[in-house]
């Protein structure tokens, strides 16, 4: 089968953050990334395996060392690769687990088109945060001991293309303001930010050549569309995605 949804998620001390987000996207099979069965890991996954039994939802466990950044992100990505191949959606919680295993997990998701997510904590099980994270009234922390720095691999993560990213800019402040035909105002803003040159039908510059127009489809349209940060509706109108906003927020 194809066009599955495959959520991975990482079970350390967590069980709502993570049994919640499969149900919310209605998971097809779930890989539970975990470090063996001692106490008092095992009863956290043990909590985990027993909701998604219940909802039948269909998971495999992958029993490795969290805690190596190496480890995960090969675990992570293999299983992503593979999904991937098979025609399958992937998401993957990056809001459980250790930090080693959510920078991991996040960049092997960059790396090989996953969408990665956090699942926001509304409510909190420590209601004494004095007594849980001092001591003798000393602000401690959750950690009480650390080892040495271990650094984190560099990958070349590129960002996205800035033109098409200040493109999309002119895009959406023109569509914001201009409901209906926008295209042209479109083109003629991208034109005068060197973004899409020679537009012009004559001299007299009162209409767009149709390769101008093709152009503009081409290499703006078509790629935004492709990245997915704009969709079109059932009228055929384009509307920005959450995650073009998203785009524009951090590299606009």
């Amino acid at each position: 089968m194809t066009n599955l949804r495959v959520v991975i998620s990482c079970v350390s001390f967590e069980t709502v953050k993570i049994t919640q987000p499969i149900l919310d996207y209605k998971a097809d099979r779930v890989y539970l990334i975990h470090s063996g069965k001692k106490p008092p890991y095992i009863d956290f996954f043990n909590a985990v395996t027993e909701v998604l039994k219940k909802r039948k939802v269909p998971y495999e466990e992958v029993d490795i060392f969290y805690g190596d950044f190496r480890i995960v992100m090969k675990a992570v990505r293999d299983i992503i690769k593979k999904e991937r191949k098979e025609g399958n959606h992937v998401y993957v919680n990056i809001g459980a687990g250790p930090q080693i295993y959510s920078s991991a997990a996040m960049i092997a998701s960059m790396m090989e088109g996953a969408i990665p997510f956090n699942p926001p904590t509304i409510e909190w099980t420590v209601k004494d945060v004095k007594g849980a994270f001092y001591e003798k009234g000393k602000p401690i922390g959750n950690a009480k001991k650390v080892k040495k720095p271990v650094e984190i691999p560099v990958f070349d993560v590129r960002p996205p293309d800035q033109e098409l990213i200040s493109g999309l800019s002119i895009w959406k402040s023109i569509t914001d303001r201009i409901k209906i035909r926008p295209t042209k105002d479109i083109m003629i803003e991208l034109n005068r930010n060197d973004l899409l040159p020679d537009i012009w039908l004559d001299d007299r510059q009162r209409k767009c050549s149709q390769s101008a127009l093709m152009r503009y489809r081409r290499n703006f349209l078509e790629k935004w569309e492709a990245e997915g940060w704009i969709r079109k509706d059932r009228r055929g109108k384009y509307t920005l995605t959450d995650q073009g906003d998203m785009i524009l927020s951090i590299f606009g």
